[in-house]
């Protein structure tokens, strides 16, 4: 196997993307993805690894080269990161060329459980010293069983509050639940749903999509490019054709996934965004979907609902030089000892 390097996606892209075909990879580990998240929060030099055999990609890592470390090109608005490799020998080159790059710190953030090990192990087989955490534990809701079964087995208040909810909306109007792939009319679909989920607090707290250029840029493009692939959908609560409530999905390999979502505030006490995720959950049992997942943190009002989580990991490793040594105990102890160790050895 042969490792290969690239400070851009446009070279890698077509065979990137043929590995992510033949290995199921989701959207968001794909090139069009990554570029779209580069062109939005790309900081930094882009130092792609690629493991190749027999003339095709075998593994793949886009990583982001700063100052003498590498980390994932991963941030909050990243579902997971996982190494893309066509079997266990080709991930194992893979992180052994990314250890091998004399980087004194090597970060990879938003792992799942196996990536997060198989990091691990190789870096410490390096003599890296490994710092792991817990970012975050996504909720999921398996769909590929009986709808009735599932609702059930929900919380009988929850269950009830969700009824006497949608029943005193309806009684304000016609409510009506909708999908749209972005076939057509996207651009007024978007500028509606993220009008609602920018509605009370996220616009307040500057989170919402349209409160920062870059994040308006990222979902818009992004939704552009899975339109291209069939992948996004746009669901919608709507009360009299005005939307309260909506959801930002892709839908790829029977697994339906929440990017973004939001509720118009002047409903809130009926809480139309549980409203619209119980149809969303709905309609994931009733089609081809295996699964819906949340995404993001473990929130309370996802929980109600879910019935099961992820592990989503930051993997540091540090490497047996000086300055990694001085990394690791400032990421440890805090930058102040870290410091006072620089001096001591300077002396």
């Amino acid at each position: 196997m042969d490792v290969e390097t690239y400070n851009a996606i446009e070279p890698v892209a077509g065979g990137w993307d043929e590995l992510a075909e033949r290995t199921g990879a989701p959207p968001w580990l794909r090139a069009g993805w990554m570029a779209a998240w580069w062109r939005a929060f790309g900081n930094g030099d882009l130092h792609i690894i690629a493991i190749r055999r027999e003339n095709a990609l075998a593994a793949i890592a886009p990583l982001v080269s700063r100052g003498g470390t590498l980390s994932s090109p991963t941030n909050w608005h990243t579902p997971d990161f996982r190494l893309t490799a066509e079997d266990d020998e080709a991930k194992t080159a893979l992180l052994e060329a990314v250890y091998a790059t004399g980087r004194h710190r090597i970060t990879f953030g938003f792992v799942d459980q196996r990536d997060a090990d198989s990091c691990r192990e190789v870096a410490e087989r390096g003599g890296f010293r490994v710092l792991e955490r817990t970012l975050e534990q996504p909720p999921f809701v398996p769909t590929d069983g009986d709808r009735e079964a599932y609702e059930r087995s929900m919380d009988r208040h929850v269950m009830s509050e969700t009824r006497r909810r949608r029943r005193r909306l309806s009684e304000q109007g016609d409510l009506v639940f909708e999908v749209s792939d972005g076939s057509e009319g996207l651009d007024p679909l978007l500028e509606e749903g993220f009008r609602v989920e920018a509605s009370g607090w996220k616009a307040q707290a500057g989170t919402a999509i349209i409160s920062q250029e870059e994040t308006l840029r990222f979902y818009t493009e992004l939704a552009r490019w899975n339109v291209e692939n069939g992948w996004l959908r746009l669901a919608f609560l709507r009360l009299d054709g005005r939307a309260i409530a909506f959801q930002y999905l892709v839908e790829y390999g029977g697994v339906v996934s929440q990017l973004k979502g939001g509720f118009d505030e002047e409903y809130r006490k009926l809480a139309p965004g549980t409203l619209l995720l119980q149809d969303v959950i709905a309609w994931a049992f009733d089609g081809d979907a295996t699964r819906y997942e949340f995404l993001g943190a473990e929130e309370a009002f996802k929980l109600e609902w879910a019935q099961g989580q992820h592990q989503r990991s930051l993997v540091q490793a540090f490497a047996p030089s000086f300055r990694g040594l001085v990394d690791r105990t400032a990421w440890t102890y805090g930058r102040p000892l870290a410091k006072r160790i620089r001096d001591l050895v300077r002396r």
